[in-house]
């Protein structure tokens, strides 16, 4: 979203509970595995505040750890393309009458005012223009608006400058994943959902091929985040947290999708596509797939991917965790 270009390509995800890195060679239309690497965060506490200086430094200490791992060069030439979710970021689809996108760019400032939910804040704002769906009107523009406070850029931005490196490009997370769709050649005529369930954050994403529709991020509640970590299989697996980590999740999904019921005026979705740590829960595809009538499937970056000198194949059953660092190493 905020970037520039180089032939290799760093996808740096920093997450709640650990941080994953890609680096990709593009050559040409083609790119080649040449890096990966996944480190859990150490906390030192309960306590993951993003102001304790502990939790910080355990995150640092994760980030050198798998950028070390991965062979990424760090120096200021580097390109390390990064992102960006949750409350911070905001994506909506916004209406104007049909203008010359010279207009249109200078008057996206002053209405993006009205939609952006972020009050005084000061927030970082772009935008792309939209294809306009057979029936619609001809004298409207609808325009895809994604802002992102200022503030949150610059914890996350500061976060890793910390750890040694600059980031080249700061994307959104939703975006990011859209372009992986695209390349995995999942978005076409029909409508589908990207959902990324992490340890944290549940976003839900839904795509058709003429762009983005929807975008909601939920933060999972203190006793189901806690309680979520049983839903990877881990040791200590309680049934009863399963339950709910499951149960919120797909409530909150079924909620999305009837937002994008009434906001687009259009009805259902035709795939699911799971990633994100939580998406290695035993029989969540399933489960999804029988609660909300929609088939779905996990979302794998590495399956089709050849690398040098990399076993894939140990890697692949932790490949939904790669998604969003896998699309960011994508960014040319």
């Amino acid at each position: 979203m905020f970037g520039r270009s180089r032939k290799f390509v760093t996808g740096l995800d920093v997450g709640a509970e650990s941080v994953k890195a890609v680096v990709l060679r593009h050559t040409g239309d083609s790119v080649k595995l040449v890096g990966i690497a996944l480190a859990e965060i150490d906390y030192p506490t309960a306590n993951r505040s993003a102001t304790d200086e502990d939790a910080n430094g355990a995150r640092i200490d994760a980030i050198k750890s798998v950028l070390k791992a991965s062979g990424t060069d760090i120096s200021p030439s580097s390109h390390v393309v990064t992102a960006v979710a949750g409350p911070g970021v905001s994506v909506k689809h916004v209406s104007f009458p049909k203008m010359s996108n010279p207009d249109l760019a200078e008057s996206i400032g002053w209405e993006a005012k009205k939609h952006v939910p972020f009050g005084a804040s000061e927030f970082v704002l772009d935008f792309q223009l939209l294809e306009r769906e057979a029936g619609e009107e001809e004298d409207e523009m609808h325009v895809l608006l994604a802002a992102v406070e200022q503030r949150h850029i610059d914890s996350h931005v500061g976060l890793l400058c910390d750890a040694g490196v600059e980031p080249f490009t700061v994307d959104i997370v939703p975006l990011a994943l859209m372009n992986e769709l695209g390349v995995e050649g999942l978005v076409d005529d029909g409508a589908v959902a990207s959902i990324e369930i992490g340890a944290s954050t549940l976003s839900v994403s839904i795509y058709r091929s003429g762009g983005l529709l929807l975008v909601r991020s939920v933060r999972m509640p203190i006793t189901t985040a806690a309680g979520s970590a049983a839903a990877s299989g881990g040791e200590g697996e309680s049934k009863k947290a399963r339950r709910q980590w499951q149960m919120f999740v797909l409530r909150e999904v079924q909620r999305s999708l009837a937002f994008y019921n009434s906001e687009t005026g259009r009805r259902g979705i035709d795939k699911i596509y799971l990633s994100g740590g939580r998406a290695l829960a035993e029989g969540v595809a399933e489960r999804f797939t029988d609660a909300l009538k929609v088939p779905t499937e996990i979302l794998n970056p590495l399956k089709n991917l050849a690398g040098a000198k990399i076993d894939i194949e140990s890697l692949l059953p932790q490949g939904p965790r790669f998604a969003l660092a896998m699309s960011l190493a994508r960014r040319k």
